[in-house]
């Protein structure tokens, strides 16, 4: 009877093990990934910090297409990855002047409003910097924001 019952186990493990396929699908992704690091003292209107990726700096037409998760003060180090499509991409380093649980709870508001608790902060590279990014690539870039001092 134990030889019957450890068989069984042997032939379903076997049998799971067999069933399972290869995903033929997956592709690596694209993206931008790194660090980032605060430089300077946190200056007290700023209640969390984060980078924001924009498609064009057209300030008619800010087109934001993903943000890293937000960093509290004093915290000065984080890492962040944006999954993102081929093409061209801008970021940017931004505060926000309200508590962050606060502004994602109303963030459809503020949008509709077009009247953002953000503040676009002094970085490295520099927001002006293009990066242009290729099919399944993912560039390492990272990231400083500068208070001053």
């Amino acid at each position: 009877m134990k030889l019957i019952c450890k068989l069984t186990i042997i032939l379903s493990v076997l049998v799971l093990i067999w069933s399972c396929e290869t995903p033929e699908s997956l592709e690596p992704v694209s993206g931008i990934e790194g660090k980032l690091f605060i430089e300077g003292e946190w200056p007290d209107s700023i209640k969390a910090t984060a980078l924001i990726v924009l498609k064009t700096l057209d300030p008619n037409n800010l087109e934001i297409v993903t943000y890293s998760t937000p960093i509290l003060s004093p915290l000065i180090e984080s890492e962040y990855f944006f999954q993102l499509e081929p093409g061209f991409y801008f970021i940017a380093g931004a505060g926000l002047t309200i508590d962050p649980g606060v502004f994602f709870a109303k963030i459809d508001s503020f949008m509709a409003s077009g009247n953002l608790p953000i503040v676009v902060l002094d970085k490295t590279p520099h927001l002006q910097r293009v990066i242009q990014l290729g099919e399944q690539e993912v560039l390492k870039i990272d990231q400083t924001i500068l208070f001053a001092q």
